[in-house]
């Protein structure tokens, strides 16, 4: 049972990630199926209660699926300022001679202050393609997934293999491909709506959802809470169904590029 500690992850204002990122999955779980009722989506969060991220990996690793999405909120510190405000006296003795002599000198007197963050806008990141190894070693693990065999206890897969090796190193070499595919049209969606966009990135450390899942798998960041005005868009109504809206779009635009490009590579092995 997860905790349903409403601190998990960032902080704004008046709202915390665990709220705004539970309200818009929701929303976009509602919008997919309405526009894609012949996909099943499982929820690995499906209540408030937090669920931790290795658990939700563990939980589409365990479900076979096909594509996972995770949805944040970004956060970053307020800018740090320090100004010289003037001068003070200080006091400070020194021997001499075997006696301790008073002297006085100034010293510089600074303030800080701190300013609101700019930053804002979206980015979804992907697993780091350096870090493929990282990645393989998962898909071994969940052999029967990326392999796409049906339920078959009698199936003993050899994860020493070289051919099987191989066939995780270019099934980790396709996720990345359709990773990034995903990322883009997401990021491109946002655009469309009139979000600012901070493009696709890599993510360069480990993070469970995207190094531990058996599958294409993206990590959106819906905006910075440590933006005011981000902050009030996402806790609105309006900009949660708008977000959820282009995350959906994209979805299915990536569902159709996906099964184009199978049935032209069907109808080019046919001709063959």
């Amino acid at each position: 049972m997860g905790s349903m500690d409403k601190r998990n992850g960032a902080s704004g204002d008046n709202h915390t990630e665990d709220q705004i990122s539970y309200e818009v999955t929701k929303k976009l779980v509602e919008a997919l199926k309405q526009s894609m009722p012949d996909v099943v989506i499982l929820e690995s969060r499906p209540t408030p209660f937090y669920v931790g991220l290795k658990e939700r990996a563990e939980f589409a690793n365990r479900s076979k699926g096909n594509l996972f999405i995770s949805v944040h909120c970004n956060w970053v510190p307020p800018l740090r300022e320090v100004i010289r405000t003037g001068t003070r006296t200080q006091t400070y003795y020194v021997k001499s001679k075997g006696k301790k002599i008073k002297k006085t000198k100034q010293v510089p007197v600074y303030k800080t202050i701190y300013h609101p963050n700019p930053a804002k806008g979206t980015e979804t990141y992907v697993f780091a393609s350096h870090k493929s190894e990282d990645k393989e070693d998962i898909i071994l693990e969940n052999g029967d997934v990326f392999q796409n065999e049906k339920e078959d206890s009698t199936l003993v897969i050899n994860y020493s293999d070289p051919i099987v090796k191989q066939q995780a190193a270019l099934w980790t070499k396709q996720f990345f491909t359709n990773s990034v595919k995903l990322a883009s049209l997401v990021e491109e969606e946002f655009v469309s709506s009139g979000r600012f966009s901070r493009g696709v990135k890599q993510r360069q450390k480990g993070i469970w959802v995207l190094q531990a899942t058996a599958m294409p798998s993206i990590l959106i960041e819906l905006g910075f809470l440590s933006n005011s005005e981000e902050e009030a868009f996402l806790a609105s109504e309006e900009g949660q169904l708008q977000t959820a809206e282009a995350i959906s779009k994209a979805v299915r635009r990536y569902k159709d590029l996906i099964e184009k490009g199978a049935a032209v590579q069907a109808a080019q092995t046919k001709s063959k």
